[in-house]
């Protein structure tokens, strides 16, 4: 396959009213030019036809399963273009960095030429790097990220999909290269606000170093198997549906009266149905000031595209509100 000048992503036409049943063949006819593309130019062509008929399908009200359908060709014809630069760009067809390339005619680049530059691609480098991340993401991070919205009863966007990828790059409960932890300010406030952190269910013995919980489970554990008891600090794994799961066995400990105070630290993803619980159940949440920058287990820092809010879960509000008054607003 090759990369072909002057992709700019010309999105299709949606179709003219018409009757309902269009919206399948519409469907069917976006997934068998994505199956069926040889050239890059062929695989946007693809994604603008699914876009097409998400953008019909929503004109339409259909059913969420349907939007979905769209949503899943839209994106893995992103993924193929990912790959596709990526090879244009060895092969030495696109250049590295928007520096440099004539702006020559539509067609492949004769030998000796310069490389393209995204610009004369028609797409930018921030789009590019967004269909990297979603790449390496894979197709099953997609898949649970759609899953996870017609679960909770949503037509599944871009949003979902973009929030399930950026959590597998900054969650911090993970092993190796994807394993992050909340800096020790933060955990210093947790201890002085609970007064101390009986159990921490979604950790590592690497993150204890800081975190000095009387008992933590670690993923292969599966703190969801077990009860918690006393003070908690929850920061769970940022992916779908693990964060619904956790949010929800935290808010059933403290029904059943084994928990009798918590932090739980997440993204502001405001409009999940997992959010909209815990903020219901809550005593108060600080919104920071500003994202928090997770610490990797060799030093590096990670930079979360939103920002992120406490849950105190407890008695002593006010105790909370003096703990963790620096870092935002509390509400």
């Amino acid at each position: 396959m090759t990369i072909s000048l002057a992709l700019a992503e010309t999105p299709a036409a949606p179709p003219a009213t018409g009757a309902v049943c269009s919206l399948p063949a519409l469907i069917d006819r976006a997934r068998s030019r994505l199956a069926e593309a040889r050239t890059s130019a062929e695989v946007l062509e693809a994604r603008a036809a699914a876009k097409a008929a998400l953008h019909y399908a929503k004109l339409l009200e259909a059913a969420n399963e349907t939007q979905a359908d769209c949503l899943s060709i839209i994106k893995r014809a992103e993924l193929r273009m990912a790959d596709e630069i990526d090879a244009a760009q060895q092969r030495g067809e696109v250049a590295r960095a928007n520096a440099g390339g004539a702006n020559l005619s539509n067609g492949a680049r004769s030998a000796g030429t310069v490389p393209a530059t995204f610009g004369e691609l028609g797409i930018s480098s921030q789009r590019v790097a967004e269909w990297r991340e979603l790449r390496d993401a894979g197709e099953r991070v997609i898949d649970e990220a759609i899953q996870a919205a017609l679960d909770e009863g949503r037509a599944p966007t871009n949003a979902h999909v973009r929030r399930a990828v950026e959590a597998r790059h900054h969650r911090t409960r993970f092993t190796g290269e994807n394993e992050w932890y909340t800096p020790a300010e933060y955990i210093e406030a947790v201890r002085a606000c609970l007064g101390a952190i009986d159990v921490d269910p979604a950790s590592s013995a690497r993150a204890q170093e800081t975190v000095r919980a009387s008992r933590f489970f670690t993923r292969d554990d599966d703190g969801l198997r077990h009860d918690w008891h006393g003070s908690i600090w929850l920061n769970p794994p940022y992916s779908q549906p693990d964060i619904a799961r956790f949010v929800d066995k935290l808010l059933a400990e403290i029904g059943a009266g084994r928990v009798c105070q918590a932090i739980l630290l997440t993204h502001n993803y405001t409009d999940t149905g997992w959010f909209h619980a815990a903020a219901a159940a809550c005593a108060a949440i600080c919104f920071t000031r500003g994202r928090i920058k997770f610490v990797s287990a060799t030093g590096g820092i990670a930079a979360p595209t939103q920002g992120q809010a406490f849950f105190y879960f407890g008695a002593d509000v006010d105790r909370f509100r003096t703990t963790f008054g620096g870092f935002g607003f509390i509400r």
